[in-house]
């Protein structure tokens, strides 16, 4: 799908930008003089790249391969400081998470088919509402996350024999069992320019309901903890 490719370039764009700029600098524009009053700038601006890993406790008969599971996060946004320790600020991002999962016999997501290997993905186009704190140099912040999930795989890989393809790779797209967007808790912390960390919790769930149309497949874990890379 050619729609999330241009979505991630156009963000890592933005961002790069951003980190191109110095601390004292926004991803938009540049800043008045009334924005630097009482020895602190007043507007906050967000420029990131990250990658972290799913953890959180399995289900059984949706068990993954942990360490293999894995997320990509690029974005950017702009914020106020109303104290010089505190403000808020909006992100909007572009967020890719992978399970990969584990083949066993108590597998049922998204079918009871053993392969060499097997992962569901989630595309998502997301935007956080954050409360920072400052503490010199570092910052730490805590939000709320809202993705509206325009693109999901389920791919599998397989041995072949008596082929000339060692491998066949098949994708199913736009899966039918999934939601159309999930929520949660973000957290963060580190330097305010270059490395800190994030904190994923997902309160929503990834798999509609059972019905007569869908099976109630047990959900994927809930939390996310990786790097960024960028300007807070």
């Amino acid at each position: 799908m050619k729609l999330n490719k241009y979505i991630v370039i156009a963000l890592i764009l933005i961002s790069v930008k951003s980190f191109s700029q110095s601390s004292s600098s926004l991803p938009f524009g540049k800043k008045s003089a009334s924005d630097t009053t009482n020895g602190y700038e007043k507007m906050i601006g967000d420029g990131f790249i990250g990658f972290g890993f799913v953890l959180g406790g399995d289900n059984t008969g949706a068990l993954i391969n942990y360490g293999q599971s894995r997320e990509f996060i690029v974005g950017v946004g702009i914020g106020r400081r109303f104290v010089k320790w505190n403000g808020i600020g909006i992100d909007v991002y572009y967020k890719s998470t992978d399970y990969y999962l584990t083949q066993d016999s108590t597998k049922i997501l998204p079918d009871k088919s053993l392969h060499k290997d097997e992962k569901i993905s989630f595309d998502n186009i997301g935007g956080l509402v954050y409360d920072r704190f400052y503490i010199g140099t570092f910052f730490i912040d805590g939000g709320f996350y809202y993705d509206w999930t325009f693109y999901t795989k389920h791919i599998t890989w397989d041995d072949v024999t008596g082929s000339n393809a060692g491998t066949i790779k098949v994708i199913e797209k736009q899966l039918d069992f999934t939601n159309a967007s999930n929520y949660g808790l973000t957290f963060r912390g580190g330097k305010s320019t270059g490395v800190s960390f994030y904190f994923n919790y997902r309160l929503s769930k990834l798999f509609k309901g059972a019905s007569s149309s869908y099976i109630a497949y047990p959900e994927l874990p809930v939390y996310v903890l990786g790097i960024i890379l960028g300007l807070h």
